[in-house]
């Protein structure tokens, strides 16, 4: 294994080296933030932290820069916990394992490597730092959980935003440049499970689809990745002589699910012919989607289980699992990116209930407060407690923005050519800052990394060193012009 201190620019890559170290999963991100704080503490730089968890860290202008426009940087400290099958880690005790594999820095444990959003704390902190940076001044401002429903940023009081530019860190393609980006919510449906004792002369089953692409919930969602949920509900809704004992899938709402898995009984002597049928589902699902090589249902004997679903439960579940909207429902024509879309993320057998998290997104916030509430009106038919929560809205673009002008052009100085105004679909922290001050003008970008949020994640090393020196003259070109 490769050591990232043989990479340029050195500051940055130490900086993710350490933030690898320090486990930060959502929630859990106070012992990066204190070390963090402690770090900037033995440098002079002035260190906020508020009751949610966010950090702030400033530098004062260099002499002879005093009036010129701060600047933030912003990026957030949480990373979304995620194992490939068999892997075991502890997200809470456990450090990420960096490495390099050609052009890329991955996780060498079999995990999520968090350089979604770790790279750009490690640009902006190195920012911090660097004890040459002669510029205006600058602040870092560092959220939490914002994997988990931009928490962090809802809680953030106007003074932890106080600046005339924003720079968030938390684009995932080099030289795309993001003026918007949807807003989104979390839907959580909850159902009272209905039981009876398992019929007699049953045999215990286990039904398994995984090995699925998953992926970020906004950004992967028109990808043909699949949902392991739905898969795995629709073969089970042609096959009525599988008792269900529990069904589990997902992990959390801003991933695509990539594995699902339902335990159950069946007369034994439609054992085989279940078994025949799953791997017959398996090949015809394989042609729906770009199915990884990975790919696979799997049918195995179980302990009998004591009780499973009703008949009359069991059918209610899987007709609203399998019609629950999943993917793009709308798409911005003019932008070029989806519009509007849901995820299918998660079903939990808790005890005597069932839990359903589902989320949307759509840079139109009345649009997607619309297909909310038609998602829950269909599972409410089906028997469920509807909830929403974490709602945030879009960002909307402004394309006369002198931030996004000053940028493209300095692009095409330093690249060759001239990037184009984005919009993601994602929950970016960008629509809930601009709220809370208006006043900022906002722009994301980053450097190139695949497959956030699942333990394919990669991070290319090349893009990282370009990114640095744009961020960089980006910053010196914002702070030498005049104030806006």
């Amino acid at each position: 294994m490769k050591k990232l201190d043989s990479l340029s620019p050195a500051p940055v890559w130490e900086i993710f080296e350490l933030i690898c170290s320090i486990p930060h999963p959502s929630g859990h991100e106070a012992a990066l933030a204190e070390a963090l704080s402690a770090m900037a503490r033995e440098r002079g730089l002035a260190v906020r932290r508020d009751a949610a968890g966010n950090l702030r860290i400033d530098r004062a202008a260099a002499p002879g820069f005093e009036s010129a426009p701060a600047v933030l940087l912003q990026a957030h400290l949480d990373m979304v916990p995620q194992t490939a099958p068999g892997v075991k880690f502890d997200f809470l005790t456990d450090p990420i394992l960096p490495e390099i594999r050609g052009e890329w820095v991955v996780s060498g444990a079999g995990t999520t490597l968090g350089s979604d959003n770790g790279i750009g704390v490690a640009a902006a902190v190195a920012l911090l730092f660097d004890p040459a940076w002669r510029g205006g001044a600058l602040a870092g401002v560092f959220t939490v959980s914002e994997e988990v429903g931009l928490n962090g940023a809802l809680a953030l009081s106007p003074e932890m935003l106080e600046g005339t530019y924003l720079l968030n860190l938390d684009s995932e393609e080099e030289g795309e440049l993001y003026l918007g980006c949807a807003g989104g919510a979390r839907l959580t449906l909850a159902f009272d499970a209905a039981f009876r004792p398992v019929s007699a002369g049953m045999t215990g089953v286990r039904c398994t689809v995984g090995g699925m692409a998953g992926g970020h919930s906004g950004c992967n969602i028109a990808d043909r990745r699949g949902n392991a949920i739905r898969l795995l509900a629709r073969l089970l809704k042609e096959s009525p002589e599988l008792q269900i004992a529990s069904f589990d899938g997902g992990t959390c709402d801003n991933a695509i699910p990539r594995e699902a898995v339902v335990s159950g009984a069946l007369p034994a002597e439609t054992f085989e012919s279940f078994r025949r049928r799953a791997e017959a589902f398996e090949r015809e699902a394989a042609g729906e989607f770009d199915a990884p090589p990975e790919f696979r249902i799997e049918v195995e004997a179980a302990p009998l289980p004591e009780r499973v679903w009703t008949e009359e439960f069991r059918d209610r579940m899987l007709d609203a699992l399998t019609g629950c909207p999943d993917g793009p429902t709308a798409f911005d024509s003019a932008l070029g990116v989806v519009r509007t879309s849901s995820n299918l993320a998660a079903v939990r057998s808790e005890g005597e209930r069932l839990v359903v998290a589902t989320s949307q997104r759509s840079q139109i916030d009345a649009e997607r407060a619309a297909l909310t509430e038609a998602i829950a009106e269909r599972f409410r038919a089906a028997g469920a407690t509807a909830s929403v929560s974490h709602a945030y809205p879009g960002w909307e673009p402004r394309l006369d923005s002198r931030l996004f002008s000053t940028a493209a052009s300095l692009y095409r100085e330093l690249f060759g050519r001239m990037p184009e105004p984005k919009v993601i679909h994602a929950g970016l922290e960008c629509g809930i800052l601009s709220g809370i001050n208006p006043k900022l003008e906002i722009l994301s970008f980053g450097p190139t990394l695949e497959n956030p949020h699942s333990p394919g994640e990669r991070l290319d090393i090349a893009s990282v060193g370009r990114f640095w020196k744009f961020l960089r003259e980006l910053i010196l070109r914002l702070q030498s012009s005049p104030r806006p």
